[in-house]
């Protein structure tokens, strides 16, 4: 009785099993629908990269009758051998499965066949003892629910074949660019190959492991007559054209992040970027050829961000030099990387100086300084370790000086720099301002690139932050639009007036008042305004600028953090910005236009080294903007005439400089003359009565410029410029003791050549032979 009622029970268990593999499966577990992926392009609609559908990677469903039968042999040889005639577990396969874990004491090999892959790609169960037997149930419920043609195709559109690929119709165009129809014997046991270990068999980092595992497959398919021998033999000798990852990943990092904005559910299957992609492969090469010529300084990577100043689009984001390098790090975002800016957040000091009531024009001390801080005097230096005396607030900001910036900042203090930042976008600021000091103004905080360049752009947007944005517009699965905005919810905001704006952008686009430090490296045919930034230990190396259309931002460096050797702002990131820009503007009718001062700004001729209306004794003017109701009131009182007693005894008049007491030390040491014992001042003595009818005003007396290695040196000249009798010809320029060049009125481009020269201008005027006084200048 016993025996009987065992026999009936397992017929009974044995009827409800076969029962239930009747059991169909939800027809929307095996939905078509949900293989289907983002597409994300550039603004042309180019593109990017196919990403995120819901099994986090990319596929586009093909129907079987479009898939190569080659593929579909491949898979079939390599996966399932006997897949046409088992009812959704093969007992073979299992049992042989089984052996090999128990010779090997774990769960090595599961012995599953197509139809439980795919159950497994559907349901993605963990790698178990108990949910193989659920997925065994599983597929002989689909093998009743759906022919082996459909089952096939299930398995060849939901495979996964490495690169965040699924379905064959991704892979072929990934690594073949061309549909899975058309893929030769060689193309598809290549891609068969893959699923059993799409990690491992990755044909970017393992192609000889690939390679073998094609090998196999194909020795498989000679062996169960999928291929002839003649097919064989042609297939195994077939050379492989694998595209390579940056055919398929273009700007990565810009993409990354743009995807990175979507919210889960929200179901956006097409996202058009912002990115320019013509433009971004332009700057991609800029970026390698530079980085080819500063590998002996040991920099390895770079970093550029091009941002449309009127919308805030991001047009152009190089991450890093090389994506898929992994030597240094190119996977390693360097736009949202925290690195110290050094001298680039200057601007915002000398903005809020001219809030205060400073102008360009004005003078402030470059002289050994400190300054009580709470953690101890601050002494701040210079680049060059020297200092300059009275430099006027335009040149000090074009040359980079460090000492001007911090004696303005004192001014006004730390916490109100540390708020105009904030407002201007660079979020990294969270520490107090107390915790930066006076060195927040020479870059002392870690910012990001992309924010700093956003940032720099509200000044070329008349004084508005505008957020950056990567997304143009976006489309769901069933073609309704997302608003972009939901995407980048950030609201515009006043960092400056426009007349602030203004000044500093002047200033920064001045290359007459940027070449006492940097000569003429950025010299460009268009109005561009530029800022350099290094770290003392040169780790980090950045040059952000902008025209009146685009901001762009570049960053030098090894992401590893390793110093560079000896590269400036001009040697490193310099070189890459300069490139960048001639990229963007790559064609005269393309130039921008230049910076238009507002109203409410009014220009005023004042002395050029006391920055105060020009006295009677002053040789040397400018002309520079001022705030209406700010220009100054005061006369220099630095410039004055003194007759004075020769040795033989006679006398001459000479103009001295007569600098206020806190100079006194710095004149010493540069031995700047003094009115010798028994000189008289002289008074109120006309301007017009020492008024020269021919000089050299451009460059000025005792100028000092500076040779870039990097640069081209047919780009490293000097304008030399003055003015003559109307009635003068035969015009020269006397360079030196010997060499004469022609004077023309715009004046005439001298290239630089190291030492000390002098310059002499030299007219007719009627019979009569008149010539300037000399100019000399220092090139080192």
């Amino acid at each position: 009785m016993m025996a009987r009622h065992i026999l009936e029970t397992s017929a009974l268990a044995l009827v409800a099993f076969v029962c239930s593999t009747w059991i169909p499966h939800p027809r929307t577990d095996f939905g078509k629908e949900s293989v289907h992926s983002l597409q994300v392009t550039d603004r042309n609609g180019i593109l990017l990269r196919e990403f995120l559908n819901d099994q986090q990677g990319r596929g586009q469903w093909r129907p079987l009758s479009s898939i190569s039968p080659f593929l579909q042999q491949a898979t079939i040889a390599v996966e399932d051998k006997r897949f046409w005639y088992h009812p959704g577990v093969d007992p073979l396969a299992v049992l042989r499965a089984l052996g090999q874990n128990i010779k090997t004491g774990s769960l090595k090999s599961g012995g599953s066949g197509i139809t439980q892959q795919v159950i497994r790609n559907v349901y993605h169960h963990p790698r178990t003892l108990s949910h193989k037997i659920l997925e065994a149930w599983y597929a002989f419920r689909l093998e009743w629910m759906m022919s082996k043609d459909e089952i096939l195709e299930q398995y060849l559109n939901r495979a996964p074949y490495g690169n965040q690929l699924f379905g064959v119709e991704a892979a072929s165009r990934h690594y073949f660019q061309k549909p899975a129809s058309n893929l030769s014997l060689a193309e598809a046991a290549f891609l068969a190959a893959l699923p059993n270990a799409p990690s491992l068999l990755n044909p970017y980092e393992n192609l000889a492991g690939v390679l073998e595992r094609q090998k196999h497959v194909l020795q498989k398919m000679l062996e169960l007559g999928l291929a002839s021998q003649d097919e064989y033999e042609r297939a195994r000798v077939q050379p492989l054209r694998i595209v390579p990852p940056s055919v398929n990943f273009r700007a990565p990092h810009a993409v990354e992040m743009a995807v990175a904005r979507l919210q889960p559910g929200e179901g956006v299957s097409a996202l058009r970027t912002t990115i320019d992609y013509p433009l971004q492969q332009k700057l991609q090469l800029v970026v390698r050829n530079q980085l080819q010529q500063l590998a002996r300084k040991n920099v390895s990577n770079a970093t550029v961000v091009v941002i449309e100043n009127s919308t805030g689009a991001v047009r152009a984001l190089v991450g890093s030099a090389n994506y898929f390098d992994r030597e240094h790090q190119g996977q390693v975002n360097g736009a949202l990387a925290l690195r110290q800016p050094g001298s680039a957040l200057k601007p915002f000091t000398y903005g809020i100086a001219f809030e205060a009531g400073n102008a360009p024009a004005d003078v402030v001390a470059d002289i050994p300084t400190q300054i009580p801080d709470v953690n101890g005097d601050y002494v701040p230096e210079n680049y060059d370790k020297k200092f300059h005396g009275p430099v006027r607030i335009r040149t000090a900001l074009a040359c980079s000086y460090n000492v001007p910036a911090v004696r303005l900042l004192r001014n006004f203090g730390v916490s109100r720099l540390y708020e105009r930042l904030r407002v201007a976008g660079l979020t990294s600021l969270t520490e107090p301002p107390g915790h930066y000091g006076y060195g927040l103004t020479l870059g002392n905080a870690d910012v990001r690139l992309l924010e700093l360049t956003t940032a720099y752009s509200s000044l070329a947007n008349r004084g508005t932050w505008k957020p950056w944005r990567l997304v143009e517009s976006a489309r769901t699965v069933n073609g309704s639009s997302v608003d972009a905005r939901v995407f980048f919810p950030d609201m515009e905001r006043s960092v400056f007036n426009e007349k602030i704006a203004f000044l500093v952008s002047d200033v920064l686009s001045d290359p007459v008042a940027r070449r006492p430090a940097f000569g003429n490296a950025f010299r460009f045919p268009f109005q561009c305004a530029v800022k350099t930034g290094t770290t003392k230990d040169y780790r980090d190396n950045w040059t952000i600028g902008y025209t009146s259309e685009f901001s762009v931002g570049v960053w030098a460096g090894n992401f590893d953090g390793k110093a560079m050797r000896g590269v400036s702002g001009i040697s490193g990131a310099g070189g890459i910005f300069f490139d960048v820009m001639m990229s963007i503007y790559d064609r005269p009718f393309k130039y921008p236009a230049p910076f238009v001062a507002p109203h409410g700004l009014e220009k005023s001729q004042v002395c050029a080294v006391s920055g105060l209306l020009r006295g009677s004794s002053c040789n040397k003017t400018t002309s520079d903007w001022y705030v209406k109701g700010r220009a100054p009131t005061r006369t220099c009182g630095i410039h004055q005439l003194f007759k004075v007693q020769s040795l033989d005894g006679d006398s001459y008049e000479r103009t001295f400089e007569i600098l206020p007491p806190e100079y006194q030390s710095w004149a010493l040491e540069q031995r700047i003359p003094s009115p010798p014992p028994g000189s008289v001042r002289i008074m109120n003595t006309p301007p017009a009565a020492r008024r020269r009818d021919i000089a050299i005003l451009s460059p000025g007396n005792g100028e000092i410029f500076k040779i870039d290695p990097i640069l081209r040196k047919e780009y490293q000249t000097i304008k030399i410029s003055g003015v003559v009798p109307k009635a003068s010809h035969q015009v020269k320029v006397h360079i030196d003791n010997g060499q004469s060049i022609p004077y023309e009125p715009q004046g005439v481009w001298w290239e630089l050549q190291k030492g000390l020269h002098r310059f002499r201008l030299e007219a007719v005027v009627g019979e009569r032979r008149i010539f300037s006084e000399a100019v000399t200048v220092q090139v080192e």
